[in-house]
């Protein structure tokens, strides 16, 4: 699932803490304890997506046994990785991987000088260079995208087939259209969890992105300096699909949270579901023989502006602290060629998740749900999400304007516009 954003000046003074620590310690090596451990060299993955926990956990085991020269401790944070991996860096004691780190949060890392640059890594032979966009800075490399990313509606297909809904919709009235004849079926339309925040909350940074993203992009600088607002032309007819959800869910959906939603969606409770592909996993364990797709959400009445909203969806990143021990920096290249060899014992990880991957050379199963989005990226209709250009820290506020606007009942478009704005003033020294 998608994290929330650190605050820079909350990195600033971690970094700050680390090196006051370090300073008092009368070392300049940091990091702690050495990696190594007698014959065998000492690694901690600190890992930060609860969609992807299970399955690392066994390969960082398989790792572990297929040799006896490194030693991976699998630390995952669950839902408060950043909190967790921002008070690491501040105590000074600095695991040696990471995850999840891309876009404008990765650069604020790489500034404060935690993030190493890994362009000229063995392992890097393996991910496509066409998919480093969002952990490339100034020309380094401080991260390794897996796998892609994207945010859009899961349907259910037998459900539509009960409605007599032949096509996936491509504009907001089809969608419309789509959620009348599901409700003429006695069908609802959307499964909900609006109290886990993020699940609607990013219905602004990943599905009005095909206008956000362009706008902030052609501003350049301009955007770095805040001179913004997300009054775009198209986001009030994007605005009016989020009402749509919001009027056509389960009931209470604010009672419900990111675990409830899956299962109202997989349990066929409801026949369309706002999430990312990350939730893949969980549906299938869910329920595996649910018959399941995934489309872009339309924000527009023209079907030619119909995107896919991607970003890389599982990033490792290795800390910079690990350059101090040689030991390290090769015990990280054995586990990287483990992990990213599919011919080795971690390449069941492809497979497994089902959707698109940034590996060169592994060519995975995927998913009946990727199906669409597979074609959507071989056409290149595909945006980045405006999630990678939003300020840090604005992100989380984002979600509560969005859940305090679909629980007020008030389809108040400038209001939202308004209150987005004020996020983003509020965060926008962070672009800087």
């Amino acid at each position: 699932m998608k994290k929330r954003k650190v605050y820079s000046a909350v990195l600033a003074a971690a970094l700050a803490v680390s090196m006051t620590l370090t300073a008092c310690s009368g070392s300049s090596e940091g990091g702690g304890e050495s990696g190594s451990s007698g014959d065998t060299v000492e690694l901690e993955f600190l890992f930060g997506d609860p969609n992807r926990t299970e399955i690392f956990s066994r390969i960082v085991e398989d790792f572990n046994s297929s040799q006896d020269e490194v030693h991976v401790t699998f630390n995952a944070t669950g839902t408060n990785h950043l909190e967790e991996l921002m008070t690491r860096l501040a105590t000074d004691d600095v695991p040696d991987l990471t995850s999840q780190l891309q876009g404008f949060e990765l650069a604020s890392y790489v500034d404060a000088g935690y993030i190493k640059d890994i362009k000229d890594e063995p392992y890097m032979k393996y991910i496509r260079e066409s998919e480093l966009d969002t952990v490339t800075i100034d020309g380094g490399v401080y991260g390794i995208p897996m796998d892609t990313q994207a945010w859009g509606v899961f349907y259910n297909k037998e459900l539509f087939d009960q409605a007599g809904i032949e096509d996936v919709p491509t504009t907001v009235t089809e969608l419309e259209e789509c959620v009348e004849k599901l409700k003429d079926a006695g069908i609802t339309p959307f499964a909900a969890g609006y109290a886990t925040e993020w699940t609607i909350g990013q219905f602004l940074g990943y599905g009005a992105s095909s206008i956000l993203t362009p706008a902030a992009v052609e501003l350049g600088d301009n955007y770095k300096k805040g001179n913004w607002t997300f009054d775009q032309p198209g986001i009030d007819r994007a605005f009016d699909v989020l009402d749509l959800v919001g009027d056509n869910t389960q009931d209470r959906p604010f009672d419900t949270d990111v675990s409830g939603q899956y299962a109202v969606f997989a349990k066929g409770e409801a026949a369309m579901m706002l999430q990312g592909n990350w939730s893949i996993l969980q549906i299938r364990e869910l329920n595996p023989d649910i018959k399941m797709g995934m489309f872009p959400l339309p924000i527009s009445d023209n079907a030619e502006d119909l995107l896919f909203p991607k970003q890389y969806g599982f990033v490792i990143n290795v800390l910079a602290d690990t350059d101090k021990d040689p030991e390290k920096a090769d015990a990280i290249n054995k586990f990287m060629e483990f992990f990213l060899n599919p011919e080795n014992g971690g390449g069941y990880y492809y497979d497994e998740i089902g959707i698109p991957t940034a590996n060169a050379v592994a060519e995975p199963a995927l998913d009946e749900a990727s199906e669409i989005l597979q074609s959507y990226l071989q056409d290149e209709k595909t945006v980045f999400t405006y999630y990678a250009y939003e300020p840090a820290g604005f992100d989380a506020e984002s979600w509560k304007v969005t859940v305090e606007y679909l629980n007020s009942g008030e389809k108040d478009h400038e209001k939202l516009i308004e209150d987005f704005n004020a996020a983003f003033d509020k965060y926008a020294d962070a672009l800087e």
